[in-house]
């Protein structure tokens, strides 16, 4: 079960960048205003904008089959009550998410639509790796279960201005303000004069804070001795953000680039891994002792 929860991780990151894909390169409506049919049909044309919307419908589907399977083995076997609390989650999010996929193209791409169908789409993969983590005997190398009261406030806040930065991010992009002001000015000034230029310093004012907390959290990390594993993941934690600062530099610089935003959205994706699963393991020390229990590895069954 351990496989099946990790791959559905893995397809829940590869829909969200290829949806990042989908809406840089304008081609969310490439079915027209149908679901589940596309044009009017089960299987359309598949060229242009339709092979590309009607790529991203399979692979959602995919993912629903994936997730089915595995919550239906949650609850099948005897498990603990947050084990099913975790898939009746899962379950429950991705209904929305269909749902919402669905008045997306029946509204035409409205923007607060597509942006809480967005952030609905990193608080089902956080349910996903919630369940992979808390699958036993997992391989990975747990935090202690002493982990400072400190650093999990710290994990928090790093959550809040990444979820922050990402709701403020979808919302530029679908008002098609991403180019409402430079990288580092709004035109011949640092302050905003429009909405538009608000919003996308908003995003960047977000994004920084996001940035420097990682990293100050990292160096918090190193100087009081939180342990290897932890000051590791707010390293790479840290290098990342510094990355996807860069690869938002470049997406501007580049004028919304379609290879640059969805690299950009990639970094994104992986800097949300990073800090979710961050938070998960901070707070879930019953994980570091289905470490301990002898003669079963990752390649077990559960």
């Amino acid at each position: 079960m351990k496989s099946l929860a990790f791959w559905a991780v893995a397809v829940t990151c590869f829909l969200i960048v290829f949806g990042g894909y989908v809406a840089s390169s304008n081609s969310g409506m490439g079915c027209g205003p149908d679901w589940p049919l596309c044009n009017g049909v089960l299987v359309p044309v598949l060229k242009g904008a339709t092979l590309i919307e009607y790529a991203h419908r399979l692979i959602g589907a995919l993912l629903a089959v994936l997730t089915g399977v595995l919550c239906l083995h949650l609850w099948r076997f005897p498990r603990r009550g947050a084990d099913r609390i975790a898939s009746a989650a899962t379950v429950g999010l991705l209904t929305v998410q269909i749902m919402l996929g669905a008045f997306v193209v029946w509204f035409d791409l409205p923007p607060a639509i597509v942006t809480i169908h967005f952030l609905m789409a990193f608080l089902f993969l956080g349910c996903l790796l919630w369940i992979w983590r808390n699958v036993p005997y997992s391989s990975f190398a747990p935090l202690p279960t002493s982990a400072p009261t400190e650093a999990k406030r710290h994990a928090r806040v790093l959550l809040v201005f990444f979820t922050t930065t990402l709701l403020l991010g979808a919302y530029v992009k679908h008002q098609h303000y991403g180019l409402a002001c430079g990288w580092l000015a709004c035109g011949e000034s640092i302050w905003p004069s429009s909405k538009a230029q608000m919003w996308q310093t908003a995003h960047r004012a977000a994004a920084t804070a996001t940035v420097l907390y990682t990293i100050w959290t990292a160096f918090i990390a190193h100087r009081r001795g939180w342990g290897r594993p932890l000051k590791r993941r707010l390293l790479l934690a840290a290098a990342v953000g510094l990355l996807q600062a860069a690869l938002g530099v470049g997406t501007i610089e580049s004028g919304l680039h379609l290879p640059w935003a969805v690299v950009h959205l990639a970094g994104g994706t992986w800097l949300a891994l990073l800090l979710i699963d961050l938070c998960i393991c901070l707070h879930l020390p019953a994980i570091a002792a289905a470490k301990s229990t002898p003669s079963l590895s990752i390649s077990g069954r559960s």
